[in-house]
């Protein structure tokens, strides 16, 4: 038991720091950057003159926006599986806290 608390411990901080670092990537720092991406894009729509063109871009620009959804939806399986083990590991190092503390006090 002296040895497995601190793994999982150190497992479980392992985990904690992946988790904020993938979160960190999705927090949005640059507002006026993102503004001027979709003032640009609007720009590009606006200029279209042939339904034809505006189509074949509207048509990318969907595709492309279900591929991120997929990639979001990856990250968000992963990270739900992360906080599962993570709780699990919690409830682990809690139930264990108990035994480990009693059997130090018998030893008196």
């Amino acid at each position: 038991m002296k040895i497995i608390r601190p793994f999982l411990l150190f497992i479980s901080i392992l985990l904690f720091g992946w988790l904020f670092m993938s979160n960190i990537n999705l927090i949005n720092v640059a507002t006026t950057l993102n503004e001027a991406e979709i003032s640009s894009e609007v720009g590009k729509v606006n200029a279209f003159t042939n339904i034809d063109k505006l189509k074949e871009f509207t048509i990318e620009k969907i595709n492309y926006l279900e591929v991120v959804r997929e990639r979001f939806s990856e990250n968000a399986l992963i990270r739900v599986i992360v906080i599962s083990a993570l709780v699990l590991i919690q409830i682990i190092l809690y139930a264990t806290r108990g035994n480990f503390s009693n059997s130090k006090t018998m030893d008196f």
